[in-house]
């Protein structure tokens, strides 16, 4: 059972670039599924793995992750004096600014700052105003 499963998994390298899956209650419904990190250390084969925010505060197995097969990111491009979760990695990702819609039910064109939408620096959608004609789309 160990042999097949080292077999399957094959042990990474630091400098790495590996997907980690984000689970469903940790991102939005329009957010991506995966994140991408690079193995910063290997400990005991437990992994150390950083993101461009930061390296994440918990541990993983092998089995939580996969290796890609290019590195698209190095490890240099670790800030690795933060410490960060994944729900905050998965944000710092998304689009929509993570868990949740923000909504700003504007009844003008979104040109100033009160537009909460604006204001954080996300494009309106469906969701705000429908039919409205809006500057933030």
């Amino acid at each position: 059972m160990l042999r097949s499963s080292r077999q399957k998994f094959t042990p990474a390298k630091p400098g790495d670039t590996v997907r980690i899956r984000v689970p469903d209650v940790d991102r939005g419904r329009m957010d991506p599924q995966n994140i991408l990190a690079v193995v910063v250390a290997v400990d005991n084969e437990f992994y150390t793995l950083g993101t461009k925010e930061g390296v994440i505060n918990q541990l993983y197995t092998r089995n939580q992750f996969a290796v890609c097969k290019e590195q698209i990111l190095t490890h240099e491009e670790v800030a690795t004096d933060q410490s960060v979760s994944l729900r905050k990695a998965s944000t710092s990702v998304s689009q929509t600014g993570g868990q949740g819609y923000v909504r700003c039910n504007c009844k003008a064109k979104c040109v100033s700052k009160k537009c909460s939408c604006r204001s954080s620096g996300i494009l309106c959608n469906s969701k705000c105003h429908n039919s409205l004609s809006c500057c933030n789309k």
